[in-house]
């Protein structure tokens, strides 16, 4: 039986939409430890912002017993309740410390820096968790995870801004900006959105020797037009549906799904 690195105990996220607040709804569900999870559903039904509320990059409302749970390790939970529920100051320390030291980022936009060298960019994870550490030790490694991954044609311009680079060259230096700090989780926002189905396979590939190699855990949001790529039996679905709505109030189930290769 898999462990599991998230439960919720339902999650709800409060939006100002023109002059009302509305509110959507996420059942209880899980994550589980060191496998890749892909969220699907309709557009519009709330797949990023779920991500955003798992990886605390959106702020969250908490009633009754809501909650979310993240294990970076069995015994050692951190509930987002109890996170949101401190003052301002002590909640963005907190938040500061869980996305520095677990989590890393593959944003739809890969969201380089063009005033930055390319190692500038995918280096700055590393110096956020290890602050104090010389560049040339991340450089070092990036340059190690660049080889691993067959970059290698991405060791020639590492040293020029990614103003210069290809849409594909930006989306390889953002994976590598992911996982330079060794994360327990990932959460990648489309990251196949612009890129041809042969670098899609490229990128599922590293993320899931990650998963093997290195127990982390891959949270995605992608559309049924990659289903090709990511049907593999150790990538999983979590199926975002609404089954209930009113003027102010939607609610998600999230259930286990499957992938439908076309």
């Amino acid at each position: 039986m898999s462990e599991v690195i998230f439960k919720t105990e339902t999650v709800r996220k409060r939006y100002m939409d023109r002059t009302r607040i509305k509110t959507i709804i996420f059942e209880n569900f899980s994550i589980d430890r060191g496998k890749i999870t892909v969220l699907k559903g309709e557009t519009g039904i709330g797949k990023t912002t779920l991500l955003n509320m798992l990886g605390l990059m959106d702020e969250i409302s908490f009633i009754e017993k809501d909650n979310i749970t993240f294990f970076p390790k069995p015994n050692k939970p951190f509930h987002y309740r109890d996170i949101f529920s401190t003052g301002f100051l002590r909640k963005e320390k907190a938040l500061e410390t869980i996305r520095k030291n677990y989590f890393g980022f593959m944003f739809q936009h890969d969201h380089l820096i063009d005033g930055w060298t390319g190692w500038e960019n995918v280096i700055l994870p590393y110096l956020i968790r290890f602050p104090g550490t010389h560049p040339s030790v991340p450089i070092k490694k990036a340059k190690d995870l660049i080889e691993t991954c067959q970059f290698t044609d991405m060791l020639e311009i590492m040293k020029r801004s990614p103003a210069t680079y290809s849409g594909g060259q930006r989306q390889r230096a953002a994976l590598i900006r992911a996982i330079i700090h060794k994360p327990k989780v990932i959460f990648a926002d489309e990251p196949f959105a612009s890129v041809p189905e042969r670098r899609a396979r490229r990128i599922i590939g590293i993320l899931r020797k990650q998963a093997r190699k290195n127990g982390v855990t891959t949270i995605m949001v992608a559309h049924d037009i990659h289903d090709r790529v990511l049907n593999h039996n150790d990538i999983s679905v979590r199926s975002l549906s609404e089954y209930k709505d009113n003027k102010n109030t939607k609610i998600i189930s999230v259930t286990k799904g499957k992938i439908h290769e076309n």
